[in-house]
């Protein structure tokens, strides 16, 4: 008999609150799926003529798929709140304002390669809140270091949609089986290899990479051999990481001094998966999960992979 999402209440300490939520995220990412499929029929591709918080242009599907999820974790009534790349503020889920967590999600991980037909993905991490239930949910319930995190997890969205979490008690993959319209236990205890696998990084920018950095890539390149495969969306490249080994990296920069990828929304879930699976994550010289968020939209670089590779890349 297929394992589904359900055997998530019998997984740690948090795996019977975190249930419900998982399963609103499975039911949003089939329903994104499903828009990605048809969107060059829906005229759903390209620019939504706006601009998201970073100064970024949103994509139309990702604004959709920011609305598909907000209905999603509405629809679940445990969570009080939304964090979303997408917005610019906490979006307060009214009916359930004193329920007891608070979502962070990044909707449409890698839209630039929505016009290519490339493999894009969400990214999301749960907390609780700090506030009193008796008041309205604010962003301070929000800046929570990665050590407070209860879940998180992405979904892939590629020749088949597989979502991937952690409650705190390993990484386990579950994929949509369309036949049965469920996702199904089909990657169990997920676990980085410590040796092989790739390096995944935008190379174009090594001569701006901060901190020394490209020398530093240099070094591990010839030390280890390790190859270099890139998608440009951080689900895929992590996914690639997480299976067949190797470092995921996204170092300062000339023009993101401050780091490119956002510490909410994209360092600390991915760095809570990738220690869950026995990997490594680091962050201005400290684990991504010890920084301590200050803002809604944070930017930090990031490093993630094999602790060997991790160690080797930042001269540990």
């Amino acid at each position: 008999m297929p394992v589904t999402l359900s055997r998530i209440a019998k997984e740690g300490k948090h795996g019977h609150d975190m249930m419900p939520i998982i399963q609103g995220v499975g039911r949003a990412a089939t329903e994104i799926a499903a828009l990605l499929r048809g969107a060059v029929f829906r005229g759903a591709l390209g620019e939504a003529g706006a601009e998201n918080v970073q100064g970024e242009a949103q994509q139309m599907l990702d604004v959709l798929s920011d609305d598909i999820f907000l209905e999603e974790m509405r629809s679940t009534g445990f969570i009080c709140a939304v964090g979303s790349e997408e917005q610019e503020e906490l979006l307060v889920i009214e009916e359930y304002q004193d329920a007891d967590y608070l979502v962070l999600v990044d909707p449409l991980d890698g839209s630039s390669n929505l016009d290519v037909d490339g493999p894009v993905g969400t990214i999301f991490s749960v907390v609780k809140r700090k506030t009193e239930k008796s008041e309205r949910p604010h962003v301070s319930d929000t800046l929570q270091a990665g050590t407070e995190v209860i879940a998180a997890g992405y979904v892939l969205y590629g020749p088949a949609t597989m979502l991937v979490y952690s409650v705190g008690d390993g990484v386990h993959g579950f994929t949509f089986n369309p036949a049965s319209a469920r996702f199904e236990l089909s990657h169990e205890n997920i676990k980085i290899p410590a040796k092989g696998g790739y390096y995944s990084v935008n190379e174009s920018n090594a001569d701006e990479w901060l901190d020394d950095m490209g020398a530093n890539l240099s070094r591990l390149k010839a030390d280890t051999g390790l190859g270099m495969r890139y998608v440009g969306a951080m689900v895929a490249d992590m996914h690639r990481t997480l299976l067949k080994g190797g470092i995921f990296l996204y170092p300062a920069d000339g023009k993101n001094k401050n780091g490119k990828l956002r510490l909410l929304y994209e360092a600390i879930p991915m760095g809570f998966i990738m220690e869950q699976a026995g990997g490594k994550s680091m962050s201005k010289g400290m684990p991504v999960a010890n920084v301590q968020p200050e803002a809604l939209h944070q930017r930090v670089p990031v490093y993630l992979g094999a602790p060997a590779y991790v160690d080797g890349l930042l001269g540990k």
